[in-house]
């Protein structure tokens, strides 16, 4: 195995050549292909929770939003840690998981676990809205747009219109987003005296309406009077008739049984008297008769009988006697029957008249409970009349019906517009639409919302002020002294930052170009950052490169030999990108500091290798047989040197966080090209050799001999006086790491730019007028230092997309944007900027950049203080801020509870309140709905342009209105209301900005920066020894967080990747020379490189960073391999029978040319790295620093102590191999 690439490559060299070319093809493509970046793609386990509640208090927003959301998600898999922030107005809740944690599945059951609670929410509470962090919503650039001669309103509607359509067509731009844009918005007011005006308009007219009842009421009730009246007259009249009637008829009734009684007394009865009467009447008739017989008896007779006449007339005057005695008698009889008949007639009569009587009485009766009933109906519809009336006049009240809310309503309702479907006509289909929105504002105007009897329609216009209006008010930007905007880009998750921002560039060039009063100013320009910096690592690479090379001719004094190694550099760089390109691994400043950790150390294979070519040649085997055995020699050797290297990096799987994101890139590259230069050394070098040195002139080096001369003196002098040695080495490495802790720790280091941050604090105390009068004249003064080519101020409470906000609404932030030809560095132009702002009424705080690194462990000094009152919080954290002020090196303290506001503080009397019904939660209701003053409704488009509509109410404005607000409550049935100052006190209190939880417990955070001339890490211990001393309240806990848990836990990870990784570099160096102390020889070169590396770090007065350490764990790997090469070596010279101690000695003169080879290389390729030089080193100097200063010290001791080590370890004489016969 140990002749098959060596031997197939000297034999195939073509086959060699065409897996070049391929490789460098391959390695051309992916480079063009590979997007570059700022960082390693980094996944953060974080989802945000934001809801809103508008009008409500911090506190309100804690116990009704924040816990039930906290209580409802915390039992989500996977979850780590909850925290939160509850603000005025809306509620944050930060969740954290862990990094195996699937994040689409978890957003899954966080949807669910929101959507179980929502309906248990209060009325007014926002949908939970939910946001898994990235860092692609970070932006991309950052733009100042001015314009000249416009104001603000024209600036804004120029860039609306013409400037961010443009931008929003370039391909890979995910939104544009404006601060400062002036927004117009159609607000709709209501108006308390246009509703009054209704109100009063309506009750007229109920009113109006109750008086016609109640005239109605009134006629009715004086007919019924009337009738009444009537009734009784009439009665009077009839009875008095009938009283006249009834003694009428007593009158006739006596006559007639008088003559009744007359004719009783005869014993007469009714039918004699009939009988007599036809007797009577016969016996008359027949008399009659004769008296007219005898008239005509005397008429007949003559004259002169006297006598017959007179006898006759006797005759005559007796017949008429009895005539009339006869119908006298008849007329008497007759009247008897009469009389009779008369008297049973009267008697009916004086019957039916006492009938008539008791009818009347009943009648009379029944016509007087008729009208009583109208009367009691008359007396009971004015007693509904006027309870109509009571709740008519209540009920003309329109103004609780009048609610933002109903308007929102109505205004959605009506403004829609919405297809239908299709109908379909003579083979035409059609599409139906149903609906219309609204096309101007005086249609707003004139919408009915409803009809009232009396009053008619009534318009929106009829209760509200319907009007444009915009927040120019409310917005603050300073670009270079001028009114103008700022813009932010993000771009989608596929796209490339560096494409995406220079097509964002041609666009502002474009616009620049063709508008002359325009000024488009970049401010934040992440491509152009990336560009620098990528082309610094690269220029850096380069660098290394051909130093690395120069290296190997002064060594090897020959072209041909630093030809072939020349080779194998581009050709394991592009290998090496071959690789990253397939498994996803971006060009960025980490993967890229991994390359070129890894041109010094890629070579360190091929040195190795071409060396002993090289030897052997000069020995005077065939270049044939040279190549393939001084390949084959060094093979097992720099196997393991590679794979130590190579192992160094396997720990980062086992770390968590952020640590491990970032860092797996570089251990990725360096391992791709190790494992490259590995490949390379066994088929490539051995190849090229073969051809190249046929002939070999044995080179002379005096100067190098003299130094190998040298060196075996001091290493037998060392073999002598070992102990005097290890104590020298084991004590340097005490006082180094003795020395190490007081030069401090950060997170990451700071990086130049040409972009800067800053804020600008402003006591809360000032107006916002005059804090932006303060920000004019900090933008006036920073534009005075030459090395500032322009600034962009901006109100920080507007400028949440920018990543920032602050608690104090008068602080702004600033970004600062340097010349490309300054002669000043970041950190000297920051302290510029504070001389020249420090006497005005402001402090300003300056990151030295605006991609500042280091913020990805926190920024600055953190105490978190947990506990449930926020009073004694506060105390507490008064305490701290004390404490914190006292120690050197703190600025910008800040306690944590934000800028108080005032709350008044409404105190329900609960007997009081339940007097009339009413609960504490009913009345806080009532007087939630009153204060809700803004409901954001509809968004109407007019003439192209799009106006939100807010409807504002200012019902109740001030504390006295909110003192007399009418609470609607009852009494038994009856509904009654009572103002509020009757049931309860209100009380003037000081309340925060906003209330943090971490796992449910309140907490704040009392945070500190750090000024530039002290360390994070030392600060941080003496304030944790401040508070260790300081006495905590039962129930209260105190923890340092920040960059300084950061920093700890970062470190404490690398720690341990540490220890494991010289775990593995052990194992693998026992599986190489199967023994177990020769590798633990080699292990002790390990503390000698980080006493170096140490050493390197005071010496250049950096700081102990999360960078550094990765120095020291890249060492662990590094500076083995010449160890193991070392002790190889001696271990195959002792095999061939030479004793211990020359064999020791010849070994270090053998290896001492490659040992130097490979370690200068190294060092020289990392130097320009080391030395900071280009834009963004100092993100890798410190790697660079502790990588240079311990492979320089380890270099140097290993060639003294490696075989003072393994003299002492291998006390026999011999070395014993198990020698297994093997076939070529």
């Amino acid at each position: 195995m140990k002749y098959l690439l060596p031997k197939f490559s000297v034999r195939k060299p073509l086959t060699v050549f065409v897996s070049v070319i391929m490789v460098l093809m391959l390695g051309f493509v992916s480079f063009t292909k590979m997007t570059p970046d700022l960082l390693p793609s980094i996944d953060l386990p974080y989802v945000i929770a934001m809801t809103t509640y508008p009008g409500s208090s911090p506190e309100k927003i804690e116990t009704t939003v924040t816990k039930p959301i906290e209580q409802a998600v915390a039992t989500t898999n996977g979850i780590k840690n909850v925290t939160s922030v509850s603000n005025e107005n809306y509620s944050v809740v930060i969740l954290e998981f862990n990094q195996d944690t699937n994040m689409d599945t978890a957003m899954l059951d966080l949807n669910g676990k929101i959507d179980l609670i929502k309906d248990s929410l209060e009325d007014g509470v926002g949908e939970t809205t939910l946001m898994q962090l990235n860092p692609d919503m970070m932006p991309v650039m950052t733009l100042s747009v001015d314009v000249n001669d416009m104001n603000i309103e024209e600036v804004s509607t120029y860039v609306n219109n013409e400037i961010i359509p443009k931008f929003e067509r370039i391909n890979g731009v995910a939104s544009v987003s404006g601060v400062g844009l002036v927004e117009k918005q159609l607000e709709i007011s209501l108006n308390k005296n246009k509703i009054d005006e209704l109100n009063n308009k309506l009750k007229s007219s109920v009113t109006s309406e109750l008086n016609k009842q109640q005239s109605q009421l009134n006629s009715a009730k004086s007919e019924i009077q009337n009738g009444k009246a009537a009734l009784e007259k009439q009665s009077s009249i009839q009875m008095k008739k009938l009283l006249e009637a009834s003694s009428q008829l007593q009158s006739g009734i006596s006559q007639l049984e008088s003559m009744a009684g007359i004719l009783n007394s005869t014993g007469s009865s009714k039918e004699d008297l009939e009988k007599y009467i036809s007797s009577a009447t016969t016996t008359l008739n027949d008399t009659k008769s004769k008296l007219k017989e005898l008239k005509k008896q005397l008429n007949n007779l003559p004259d002169d009988s006297d006598v017959h006449k007179e006898k006759l007339q006797e005759d005559i005057e007796g017949l008429e006697g009895i005539i009339t005695s006869l119908e006298k008698a008849i007329v008497n009889a007759g009247q008897g029957i009469s009389a009779v008949d008369s008297l049973e007639t009267l008697k009916k009569q004086q019957q039916e008249l006492e009938n008539a009587k008791l009818t009347l009485s009943q009648e009379l009766t029944k016509a007087t409970v008729q009208l009583s009933v109208s009367e009691s109906q008359i007396k009971s519809a004015e007693t509904q009349l006027n309870e109509a009336r009571k709740q008519a006049l209540d009920s003309a009240d329109i103004t609780d019906k009048i609610t933002p809310e109903t308007i929102n309503q109505i205004l959605s309702a009506e403004n829609f517009s919405m297809p239908a479907g299709y109908i379909s006509d003579d083979d035409t289909e059609y599409s139906v639409k149903v609906g219309d929105k609204f096309t101007s504002i005086n249609e707003v105007k004139n919408l009915i919302l409803f009809s009232m009897d009396g009053i008619g329609d009534v318009h929106l216009k009829d209760i509200a002020n319907v009007k444009v209006s915009d927040n120019s008010s409310d917005n603050y930007t300073n670009i270079n002294g001028n009114a103008g905007v700022m813009l932010s880009f993000q771009k989608t998750s596929t796209a490339s930052t560096t494409k995406v921002c220079n097509e964002i560039n041609k666009v502002i060039n474009d616009l620049n170009g063709t508008n002359n009063k325009l000024h488009i100013l970049s401010l934040m320009d992440q491509g152009v950052y990336i560009d620098f910096i990528v082309s610094s690592v690269l220029q850096n690479l380069v660098y290394g490169g051909i130093l690395a090379i120069l290296v190997l001719l002064v060594f090897l004094k020959s072209i041909k030999p630093t030809i072939v190694i020349a080779f194998s550099i581009p050709i394991s760089l592009l290998f090496a990108i071959v690789l990253m390109y397939f498994s996803g691994v971006t060009l960025n400043i980490i993967s890229l500091s991994g390359l070129a950790l890894g041109v010094g150390m890629l070579v360190d294979n091929s040195i190795v290798v071409i060396e002993n070519i090289y030897r052997l040649r000069n020995k005077g085997m065939n270049k044939f047989k040279a190549a393939v055995y001084g390949a084959k020699q060094v093979s097992g050797a720099i196997f393991a040197s590679t794979l130590t290297t190579i192992c160094v990096f396997l720990p980062i799987v086992f770390t968590e966080g952020i640590t491990r994101q970032l860092f797996t890139d570089m251990g990725l590259t360096i391992a791709y090209s190790l494992i490259a230069s590995l490949i390379v050394a066994l088929t490539l070098v051995p190849c090229m050799a073969s051809n190249l040195l046929s002939n070999v002139d044995e080179k002379t080096h005096p100067l190098f001999d003299k130094i190998i001369d040298a060196y075996e003196k001091l290493l037998r002098l060392c073999l002598k006086f070992k102990p005097v040695v290890l104590c020298l080495s084991v004590g340097l490495l005490v006082l180094a790491a003795f020395a190490t802790t007081k030069i401090g720790t950060s997170f990451m280091p700071e990086m130049d730019s040409p972009q800067m941050m800053a804020t600008i604090n402003i006591d809360s105390d000032f107006s916002k007028e005059e804090a932006r009068d303060i920000t004019d004249k900090v933008v006036k003064q920073v534009l005075t230092i030459d090395d500032v080519e322009g600034i962009g101020a901006i109100d920080s409470s507007t400028s949440m997309s920018f990543g920032s906000s602050s608690n104090n609404p008068n602080n702004m932030s600033a970004y600062i944007i340097l010349k490309d030809d300054k002669k000043k560095s970041n950190d000297e132009i920051s302290e510029e900027i504070k001389e020249k702002t420090k006497s005005l009424d402001c402090e300003v705080t300056v990151s030295s950049s605006s991609m500042d690194t280091s913020s990805l462990g926190g920024s600055g000094l953190q105490i978190i203080v947990k506990g449930d009152d926020l009073d004694k919080l506060k105390d507490i954290s008064d305490d701290l801020v004390n404490l914190l002020s006292n120690v050197e090196g703190t600025t910008n303290i800040d306690g944590g509870m934000g800028v108080s506001t005032k709350e008044e503080r409404i105190i329900i009397n609960k007997n009081k309140a339940m007097k009339y019904g009413l609960t504490v939660a009913q009345v806080f209701q009532q007087i939630s709905s009153k204060l809700s003053t803004e409901t954001t409704s509809t968004t109407l488009t007019i003439d192209s342009e799009d106006y939100p509509v807010i409807i504002v109410n200012h019902d109740t404005s001030n504390l006295e209105e909110l003192r007399n607000v009418e609470i609607s409550g009852t009494k038994g049935t009856e509904s009654v209301s009572v103002k509020l100052k009757d049931i309860c006190s209100i009380e003037m209190a000081d309340t925060p900005t906003s209330i943090n939880h971490d796992n449910q417990t309140r907490y704040i955070s009392v945070t500190a920066g750090i000024d530039s001339k002290h360390n994070i890490g030392l600060v941080s211990k003496e304030v944790q020894s401040k508070l260790d001393s300081y006495k905590t309240p039962i129930g209260y806990e105190i923890e340092i967080a920040g960059e300084t848990e950061s920093i700890n836990q970062a470190i404490s990870d690398l720690v341990k990747m540490i220890a494991l990784a010289i775990s593995f570099i052990y194992l693998i160096m026992v599986a190489q020379f199967q023994s177990l102390l020769s590798p633990f020889i080699v292990m002790f070169t390990i503390p000698l490189a980080f006493t170096g590396g140490l050493l390197a770090l005071i010496i250049t007065g950096q700081e102990l960073s999360v960078i550094s350490m990765l120095g020291f764990l890249v060492l662990a790997g590094v500076v083995v391999n010449n160890g193991i090469v070392f002790v190889d070596y001696v271990n195959q010279l002792r095999i061939n029978g030479l004793g211990k101690k020359e064999a020791i000695v010849e070994a270090g003169r053998t290896r001492i040319r490659p040992i130097l080879m490979t370690a200068l290389t190294t060092i020289l390729a990392m130097s320009t790295m080391a030395m900071g030089v280009g834009m963004g080193a100092e993100m890798t100097q410190p790697l660079a620093i502790v990588t240079i200063g311990g492979l320089t010290y380890a270099t140097l001791l290993t060639l003294f102590i490696v075989p003072t080590l393994y003299d002492i370890f291998h006390r026999r004489k011999e070395l014993r191999q198990i020698i297994i016969d093997e076939e070529d």
